[in-house]
């Protein structure tokens, strides 16, 4: 069986070069009283068209929405889930982008879906599957200020029963993938019992939707082959950031998918294909062909638009040598 190929999460927005930044102008224009809410929605809808054509176009097998609309991962959950509120901007991680810090100021409760619009819009277009990506408990309780709860298991269990709806209402929509990014949790190894209590809050209501519990910028040793014990059907890892993953993925569960992020999402510098061949070759060691995703090692963000599809072009080429 021919080894899949996948987008990771959000996609660059500003457009090849020389071209005319349009969601940028519009927000601008809004900004002067020249532009209405419903314009910035058709450039936000226009340019996430664009995102999923582009996808479509390098072979990959399954697209991300992109984010089109998105200022970062957390802020879209936070502004419809009830008891947060949107605090300062930092970076996220050890990347030259911010995020605005969710802050907890009362219970936190749902009140409707934060991201099944932005995946039904971007399912109406693609002709590939589309998968969707929420943020995971750990992480947003990482990543927040809690001033409510004062308890960071009761906060990061009440953020775990909001995104279950979420996710619900995901796979209810259409969702066939639905990625949990968990970022923090490798660096927070006292929490791996947690995160398995909360993933699998989050995971619990889904019938058939493929659940991919995604970490990145970093290695995942400290966590151990127990992380393959979270209730998932998949893992990604990062092999670009963290190269002793190798070491780890030989403890891979041989009934788990394994999403391997091994061309750099975060350098423009494109990997030679056969370079990618010889890196799935090494995985193939550890994990059957038809449990093989290639991907980027994180979000293609970081990237410029022309590099980004460059190296998704490159991931497929590989993926149809290596599966040959």
């Amino acid at each position: 069986m021919a080894i899949r190929t996948t987008s990771a999460g959000a996609y660059p927005k500003p457009p090849d070069e020389g071209q005319t930044f349009v969601l940028r102008k519009t927000l601008q224009a809004m900004d002067r009283g020249e532009a209405t809410a419903e314009d910035v929605q058709r450039a936000v809808e226009d340019l996430g068209r664009q995102m999923i054509e582009e996808q479509e176009k390098t072979g990959v097998d399954l697209v991300t929405h992109g984010h089109p609309g998105w200022e970062d991962i957390l802020t879209p959950f936070a502004r419809h889930i009830g008891g947060f509120e949107i605090g300062g901007l930092l970076r996220w991680f050890d990347n030259n982008v911010y995020y605005r810090r969710p802050v907890s100021v009362g219970r936190i409760e749902w009140r409707g879906p934060s991201s099944v619009d932005a995946f039904k819009s971007a399912d109406s277009v693609a002709t590939k599957p589309v998968k969707a990506v929420i943020p995971g408990p750990i992480t947003f309780a990482r990543l927040s200020i809690d001033e409510y709860y004062s308890d960071h298991d009761k906060f990061v269990g009440a953020i775990a029963k909001v995104l279950a709806q979420e996710a619900f209402e995901l796979e209810a929509s259409g969702a066939e993938v639905i990625q949990i990014d968990e970022p923090a949790l490798l660096d927070a190894p006292e929490d791996l019992a947690l995160a398995r209590e909360a993933v699998g809050t989050v995971t619990g209501e889904l019938n058939s939707a493929t659940t991919i519990l995604a970490t990145y910028f970093g290695d995942a040793k400290r966590l151990g082959a127990e992380l393959f014990d979270l209730p998932v059907d998949g893992f990604a890892l990062d092999f670009v950031a963290g190269p002793d993953n190798f070491e780890l993925v030989k403890q891979f569960p041989k009934d788990k998918i394994l999403q391997a992020g091994i061309v750099d999402a975060r350098n423009t510098k494109l990997e030679p294909v056969e370079d990618i061949v010889d890196l799935a070759q090494r995985l193939l060691e550890s994990v059957d062909a038809d449990r093989l995703w290639l991907a980027p090692s994180a979000s293609l963000e970081f990237l410029p638009r022309e590099k980004a599809r460059a190296k998704l072009e490159r991931l497929t080429e590989a993926a149809g040598e290596v599966g040959a």
